[in-house]
This record gives C-alpha cells, structure tokens and sequence, in this order.
C-alpha cells in the first residue's frame, strides 16, 4: 500500500514543565505520530542555530520525520513554552516571542513540496507574527487537502487569522471550547450541526472534527455525523494526545478506512498518549488498530 505523505507546518519549540524540557508544539508532534503510524511524514518549521534548535533536529530525525524542509534562523532563538499542568492533567502554555518559528519562509521548495502532498495540516499559533501568518497562507494555497487543527492558544487568538484558516480548509478540527468562541464569531449555535451548516455555507470546508474530551469525539465526512465514545483511561497528562488523534484520523482516511473505524483508531491512540507522560510515547501503531 501507498504511504501518504502529510505535511506539518508550524511552531517546533520546546515545552519547559517542572519535570524537564520536552520536543513539542502541535505541528511537530503531529508529524511524529504521523511518521510514527507509518505514512512519510514531513515538517516544515524554523529553528535557531542554538542548542535547543541543534536537539529539535536530533530528535526530529529520531522521530522519522522528514526535515529536508526544516529551516534555520540567525537572529531568533528556538521556540519554547512554559507549560503547566492543573490537577486533571491539562496544560497551559505562555509563549516568549519572538521566536525561530516566527519566521518560518514558504520556500519554492517547500510549495512544491505541499502542492504534491495528500495533506498539509496547520493551525493558528503559528501565524502570531505576520512572516509566518504570510509563508502559511501561501503554504496552504498551494495544498489539496487542507487540515485546520485551530489550536486556540490565548493570547495569540486573532479572529482574523481563525476566519481566514477555516475559509481554506478541507477538515477542521475544534474541541469543545473552540466550537463555542468559533461559533459566537460566526453568529450560529454552538450546537455541531448548527456548526457544521454555518461553516459549510461559507467556506471551503466539506468535513468536521469535534474533540469533546470525556464525551469522546464526533466526525463530519461524507454527508454524515459519526459519534466515538471517548476510550477510558487514567490521564497522566493531555500533552500531545490532539496532536495524536488527529494524525491518526487524518492517515486512516487517506488509507480510506471508513470513518467510524478511523474514528475509533484515533481515540484509542489519543487515549493512550493521554495515559502516558509525554505528547509521543512509545508504542506500535497496530495496537490501536483492529
């Protein structure tokens, strides 16, 4: 069988938890579940000439990430996030700007590179600063499958960047929370179907994905809602277990598994990141599928 190719364009930085530093942002631990459940799997991000952008290489390539795209920045440094984690496990972020994926270029490399790809995947967060919100928007032009993982990281929401995302996008992808502040900026219910009918009136995008956490998870595709119940497990942390559903949906659906079996695929894998400490666990992608 083929492998798919998905491109992850975006922020790489380095998570700061009390337990250590960790390689993270949502496009390069994306990438690595891609790379990881079997399909080429290529990011496109910036990092400095420092250290912590010397680690992000070393373990990109660790990951089986294609870094033929990777860029190098002279003035800013490698990117981090200061993370802490509440008491259920969930993180939150502050992000110092700037930051070597502010600057990320869409290179004539890295079009062509897109243009050829079965899915270019972005998000919000790395388009803060106008370099980067700009090499995006000629990124995702140029892709055929576009998949929108909003990723809303206070305080870099700017509805702005968030319309003008969804307008490109083929599959979007909102939690609960995302779905509330999206929906009140398109003037329609919260509800997924009241979602579902306002995006779709307006923008290129034909499938939704909702993550409602304890609830599980809901998919639009092909004309029809498909509902996962979420997998039962003791969370250790959510670092990464987005990043990780989605990946696995995304692939599974360029395999053109049904989408009730992608589904379930996705939230076994998120499932398991979830129980894990980390946002990329080690583990062998057939477990999670049937």
């Amino acid at each position: 069988m083929k492998q798919p190719t998905v491109i992850c364009v975006g922020e790489t930085l380095w998570d700061l938890l009390p337990s250590g530093e960790f390689i993270g942002g949502a496009p390069f631990n994306a990438a690595a579940h891609v790379a990881r459940l079997g399909a080429h799997s290529v990011l496109i991000s910036r990092v400095s000439n420092d250290q912590r952008g010397h680690d992000a290489m070393r373990a990109a390539t660790q990951f089986d990430i294609d870094t033929t795209l990777m860029q190098a920045d002279a003035s800013y440094p490698t990117g981090v996030a200061h993370a802490s984690l509440d008491p259920s496990g969930s993180a939150c972020y502050t992000f110092p700007q700037p930051a070597a994926w502010d600057a990320v270029e869409a290179t004539p490399a890295a079009v062509t590179r897109v243009a050829r790809a079965d899915a270019v995947n972005y998000g919000t967060l790395s388009q803060r600063a106008e370099p980067a919100r700009q090499a995006i928007r000629q990124l995702v032009a140029a892709a055929r499958f576009r998949v929108f993982d909003a990723n809303l990281r206070s305080p870099y929401i700017d509805t702005e960047v968030v319309m003008w995302s969804l307008a490109r996008a083929t599959l979007a992808k909102f939690n609960e929370d995302e779905c509330r502040a999206i929906s009140a900026w398109l003037g329609c219910g919260a509800e997924p179907e009241q979602l579902r009918q306002a995006l779709m009136q307006r923008n290129d995008v034909n499938a939704l994905c909702i993550t409602r956490g304890p609830q599980g998870a809901l998919l639009y595709w092909g004309g029809l809602w498909y509902d996962q119940p979420a997998i039962p497990t003791r969370v250790e942390d959510t670092v990464g277990a987005g990043d990780a559903f989605l990946a696995m949906l995304v692939v599974e659906l360029l395999h053109h598994e049904p989408p009730q079996r992608a589904l379930l695929h996705a939230a076994r894998l998120a499932g398991f990141v979830a129980s894990c400490p980390g946002a990329v666990p080690a583990y062998e992608a057939h477990v999670f599928r049937d």
